[in-house]
């Protein structure tokens, strides 16, 4: 049977779990691995969609942005040139767990 020393391996790895780690509690790896599988299946699925209605592929790349969208009002993890745009949508929804507490006024 071998007898393997794993030790200098996970010494090698110890500085990916940090980066890993901080992406995952922040739900950025989460929302990139999500939107890739999102995109790639509507890819995938283009024209089974196409062949059905034209206007289906143009409905599930909408509705796919707004579920993007959705996602980005709760999470606040929105690029910054669409903030004041999630700014204005995010007080329609309930409070995020993920959302900076808004600061008081003077």
């Amino acid at each position: 049977m071998l007898d393997l020393d794993l030790a200098p391996l996970w010494k090698a790895l110890a500085p990916l779990a940090k980066p890993l780690k901080a992406l995952w509690a922040e739900h950025h790896l989460l929302t990139i691995v999500c939107g890739f599988f999102a995109v790639m299946m509507t890819i995938s699925f283009y024209r089974f969609l196409r062949s059905i209605n034209p206007a289906l592929v143009g409905f599930v790349l909408l509705l796919l942005l707004m579920i993007l969208m959705l996602h980005w009002t709760i999470t606040r993890t929105e690029p910054e040139f669409l903030k004041p745009a999630i700014d204005f949508i995010a007080p329609f929804f309930p409070v995020s767990p993920y959302a900076t507490p808004p600061t008081p006024k003077p």
